[in-house]
């Protein structure tokens, strides 16, 4: 494989996207108990309902489902185990793109071909790129692994995101534990099947094909069963819940990168029995599957209809001799029953706020119809005792980034606007829900926000008061929604 890379972002936008990672909110609360809180009658009987439909995979089952908006929680065989298999792909997409908000490469980057980067697997390159030549960008490859699980893109996104072991090192910076990614798929695949690949994986199909045609079945069983207790490239329920809270919430990416990974996994082509199987027809779910031996699993997103909110929801299945679709049956019963809870019992606003001083506090996205890429995020974080910091990123249509911060003790005083030269805002506080937010430049008053947020708390609507020099008031209005914290 040989990268081509597009020049490296400017200064300023590398720092934006390094301020983004530490200026967000903290991972979604993933307590150790089996249910959070541990004393919700609900989620004991879901829990219950759980561990009645498990033996339907004939395996073990690892679940995790967090419900985003309250932060509640259910969990079963949570610190166990178990080997990922293609959903593995999810920490080396969350790191290829953590590499671009850094600016160390682009999606645009493009990757040339070679014969020794066609692995098996599902896939389009393997398939249809089986000559030299071929050149993809970094973000054909990212769709490819993530959407139709191509093991040749996996690889050469592993490639490119700096390897297994930068890929954990970013998942130890998001102190997520119990998860590892180890081996590129072509060695992983190999170690299953029992031949004897390079350790960088580089190993042509014929090549491949050639030395699997010579491994006996008595080899090839002895693999199996070695591959099923390998350590390696597995994760814990939690751990991966974890990671997929970190990355919703803004912690992993930044906003732009965060939109990216959602929308891909909206995307994903692969798994529509699993947790999407039993779910009502057309609800939104974002996901990875994964499937080798007895492995079957499926992580990622529920979308709840009618502003229930989203659940984190992750389904592992090792060890089961039973065909895929019986394991996929118990993954998609699992899924629907841990959707009715959360639809049904969405919560309240004491649930969304508690342990929040303020329930402004999270991450917010500008509910806006303009084209891609076309991006508006606000953070609201603590700032000194009792004060609030809160972050604006915006990316227009062409692709051009701005952003900008102010804090406030909400006493109405005025301070300066950090990434605005000669703006200050102050804000007021004018009932339960609503703000004043009062911006000048040099002096002059040019803006009046009344800023409310909805009751349920996952809304804000604003009023924008603005005012030209010549004193002509303009009114316009927007919202923004919730997308975690």
């Amino acid at each position: 494989m040989r990268l081509r890379t597009r020049p490296s972002l400017t200064r300023f936008t590398r720092l934006a996207a390094a301020t983004l990672a530490v200026a967000l909110l903290p991972a979604l609360p993933l307590a150790a108990q089996s249910v959070t809180p541990a004393d919700d009658p609900g989620l004991g009987r879901l829990l219950a309902e759980i561990e009645r439909l498990a033996p339907g995979s004939g395996g073990t089952v690892g679940v995790g489902a967090v419900h985003i908006e309250t932060g509640r929680a259910v969990w079963f065989n949570e610190d166990e185990r178990f080997p990922m298999a293609s959903t593995y792909k999810v920490p080396i997409a969350v790191h290829l793109l953590s590499r671009v908000d850094r600016g160390e490469i682009t999606l645009a980057d493009m990757v040339e071909l070679e014969p020794g980067d066609i692995h098996p697997g599902s896939g389009t390159i393997s398939n249809l790129f089986d000559d030299p030549g071929v050149a993809l960008s970094l973000r054909n490859l990212l769709e490819l692994m993530l959407l139709i699980s191509d093991n040749s893109a996996t690889d050469l996104t592993l490639t490119a995101a700096g390897g297994p072991g930068a890929v954990n090192a970013r998942m130890a910076e998001l102190r997520v534990d119990g998860l590892s990614v180890d081996r590129p798929t072509s060695v992983l695949i190999g170690d299953y099947s029992g031949v004897d690949t390079p350790e960088d994986g580089r190993i042509s199909l014929s090549e491949f094909r050639d030395l699997a045609g010579n491994v006996t079945a008595t080899d090839r069983a002895a693999a199996r069963e070695t591959f099923a207790t390998d350590p390696r490239d597995t994760s814990t329920p939690r751990a991966m819940a974890h990671l997929l809270a970190m990355t919703w919430a803004g912690k992993a990416l930044g906003s732009k990168n965060t939109e990216v990974f959602k929308d891909i996994m909206l995307r994903v082509q692969t798994g529509t029995g699993r947790i999407k199987g039993v779910l009502p027809p057309g609800t939104p779910v974002g996901h990875k599957t994964g499937t080798i031996g007895g492995t079957t699993n499926d992580v990622g997103y529920i979308y709840l209809p009618d502003g229930a909110g989203h659940v984190i929801t992750v389904v592992f299945v090792k060890d089961s001799e039973r065909p895929v679709p019986v394991r996929e049956a118990a993954i998609a019963q699992i899924s629907r029953a841990i959707y009715d809870y959360f639809l049904f019992n969405p919560g309240t606003p004491a649930d969304a706020a508690a342990g929040r001083d303020n329930p402004r506090y999270g991450v917010w996205k500008l509910r806006s119809d303009a084209p891609r890429p076309s991006l508006n995020v606000m953070t609201y974080e603590p700032w000194e005792d009792g004060g609030m910091k809160i972050t604006v990123e915006s990316t227009n249509a062409r692709g051009g980034e701005s952003k900008w911060s102010y804090e406030t003790m909400f006493d109405g005083a005025f301070h300066p606007v950090t990434g605005r030269d000669g703006v200050e805002t102050a804000v007021e506080v004018v009932d339960e829900f609503t703000n004043r937010i009062t911006s000048r430049r040099d002096g002059r008053v040019t803006q009046v926000i009344i800023n409310v947020l909805s009751e349920d708390g996952n809304r804000i609507d604003n009023e924008y008061r603005s005012t030209d020099a010549e004193g002509n008031e303009r009114v316009s209005h927007a919202v923004y929604e919730r997308i975690g914290g």
